[in-house]
């Protein structure tokens, strides 16, 4: 029983260096994946803000290009208000100059009652 007692401790202690060496090599390859990480996330971040800045850059143009288009909306509308505003006073004008000539007709009528036309 000593002897195996022995022989597990001596292979025990030969597995040692093994440990210790893959530990090392796990610790330098855990060490360059959190260096990655870092350079990833930094990466990332600087191109975000880059990004960013892109866009609030751009901003003034976007609000300007909606600006344009929505008071070339309003000026449409505007244009075909008018027109049917200017056609129904145009029918208005009409109807009045109608009504004036009746009104003069039966004004001279009762001056002058022989002179029907």
């Amino acid at each position: 029983m000593a002897k195996r007692q022995k022989r597990q401790k001596k292979e025990f202690e030969s597995l040692i260096p093994e440990i210790k060496s893959e530990e090392r090599r796990l610790a330098g390859q855990l060490a360059d994946a959190r260096a990655e990480a870092e350079r990833i996330q930094r990466d990332a971040e600087t191109e975000a803000a880059a990004r960013l800045r892109a866009a609030r850059a751009s901003l003034p143009r976007l609000v300007a290009a909606e600006r344009e288009s929505r008071f070339q909306g309003l000026q449409r509308e505007a244009a075909a208000s008018a027109r049917v505003e200017e056609k129904r006073t145009q029918q208005m004008e009409d109807a009045a100059a109608g009504a004036m000539d009746e009104a003069v007709t039966y004004v001279v009528s009762l001056v002058w009652p022989e002179k029907r036309t």
